[in-house]
């Protein structure tokens, strides 16, 4: 097993991705702690309210958004390896555009929804000016997913990191001084508002200053007109705008679902149960931005084998990790979390008794995200083959099958149906699309070995 584990690591795809993730895993675990002392400062209601607004605001964003972030990825990478500087420049030119048009967009559509937003999902129009305060993250990140793909495409995932920890550590003071000072839920949100326009702005501006280093001074001169196969583009960027909308209704608005059928109370339970599974996800979730871009340089060379034997390598490391922190959470779970702990002298909870409803949510979705991160690389894979209609009907279908459980079966059932139909959800699509990512690549590799047969035949034939 050893001798294995060594082989591993001496595989320099592999280690670039795990030495890639790391960087990004260290910041994330620094806003996991931070989430779990915000709920203790808030209370369920208030923590509830919180993750409303930072949700509505953020879902508005992803509404409009066309992940630029994996376009970057999906196009630049090839003409990046293959040193056609022009290509690159001009894809990153029309990513950056197509994405501030569209930060606009949403922010426009903020403002004119969000007085609806705070009546629905808050019970409360009087909260509209947090919602609008919290918006202008979405004119501050108006290229940030393009900035994004573009430093994975050059392998500056250091620095990804390092945004990601600077501006974690400064939320944190500032939530700390809120907290000393007892300024309470606006000065929380303000602290989210400053970390977030630090996470939009300061990689927009590394990219300025490496860019010229990397694809010469003049990328941004460009054409547009340069770019080849703009309707393949352009469709895989309207396929991951819809993935991205399907996941809003699906995954990522369960707050506001739950807050809407239910009340701010119980979206503050489901943001908690959110918070531990967010714990689970944390050193993997990152796997997902580092082996998307080595998954396209092997697709790009060919390198069949290579590809196999990484998915192999990640699914067991997140196999490894998943099922023995949920075993934990399963047997130990209960005690560890809302019960009283004694470290050292030290005696603490990590979450009060008030948010023990949230542990049976807890569990179901252990289930669903537990089998999304061990196959956390399952759509990347389709969008790697060029399969991301694929990945975004399996995923819309999906969707209206949970639409319709949430609102016929939610508003009359207990409180924790909704994490039944999201964990429910989670596996069926992901299983799906895992099925079809591996029958593609095998599909592909028999395609590239009979066609070497065939020029080795005909090779022969002409000696």
């Amino acid at each position: 097993m050893i001798k294995k584990i060594r082989g591993w690591f001496s595989d320099y795809v592999f280690k670039r991705v795990v030495r890639n993730s790391a960087y990004l895993i260290t910041s994330n675990l620094i806003s996991v702690f931070l989430t779990i002392y915000i709920t203790r400062l808030l209370g369920v209601y208030n923590y509830g309210v919180l993750g409303v607004i930072t949700s509505y605001v953020t879902n508005v964003n992803r509404f409009f958004s066309f992940r630029m972030n994996e376009m970057i990825v999906r196009y630049v990478s090839e003409p990046y390896e293959k040193m056609d500087r022009d290509q690159a420049g001009a894809l990153i030119k029309f990513g950056a555009l197509i994405e501030t048009c569209t930060s606009i967009f949403a922010f426009l559509f903020l403002l004119v929804t969000a007085q609806w937003g705070a009546r629905v999902f808050l019970n409360d129009p009087t909260l509209v000016q947090p919602v609008l305060i919290y918006g202008i993250t979405i004119l501050t990140g108006f290229a940030m997913e393009t900035a994004n793909g573009v430093l994975r495409v050059i392998n500056r995932y250091r620095a990804i990191a390092i945004i990601s920890l600077v501006q974690n550590i400064l939320v944190a003071v500032l939530v700390l001084l809120a907290a000393k000072l007892n300024y309470g839920l606006n000065a929380i949100l303000l602290a989210y508002l400053i970390g977030k326009v630090i996470l939009g702005v300061v990689p927009v501006i590394l990219v300025l200053i490496w860019l010229p280093k990397f694809i010469g001074r003049g990328w941004w001169k460009a054409p547009i007109s340069l770019i080849r196969d703009k309707k393949e583009i352009l469709r895989f960027t309207l396929s991951t705008n819809i993935s991205s909308t399907i996941n809003l209704f699906a995954r990522d608005g369960e707050i506001l679902w739950v807050s809407a059928f239910l009340s701010p109370l119980y979206a503050g339970y489901y943001k908690t149960a959110m918070t531990v599974i967010n714990m689970i996800l944390t050193p993997i979730t990152p796997f997902i931005d580092t082996t998307y871009p080595e998954m396209m340089r092997a697709i790009v060379n060919n390198r069949w084998n290579r590809l196999k034997q990484l998915i192999r390598k990640v699914t067991a490391l997140s196999t490894t990790w998943t099922v023995g922190v949920g075993l934990i959470l399963i047997l130990f779970g209960k005690q560890l979390l809302y019960s009283e702990l004694n470290f050292f002298g030290w005696r603490f909870h990590v979450f009060p008794a008030e948010y023990l409803p949230s542990y049976q949510i807890i569990l179901i979705l252990l289930i669903g995200y537990g089998i999304a991160n061990i196959l956390f690389w399952n759509r990347t894979l389709l969008l790697s083959l060029s399969k991301a209609g694929t990945a975004t009907k399996i995923s819309f279908y999906g969707m209206l099958l949970k639409i319709i459980a949430t609102v016929l079966l939610v508003p009359i059932g207990p409180y924790y149906l909704e994490s039944v139909i999201l964990s429910g959800y989670l596996a069926g699509t992901v299983l799906i699309m895992t099925v079809i990512g591996i029958k593609g690549v095998n599909h592909a590799q028999r395609t590239v070995v009979a066609q070497n047969e065939a020029l080795s035949i005909n090779d022969m034939h002409t000696d």
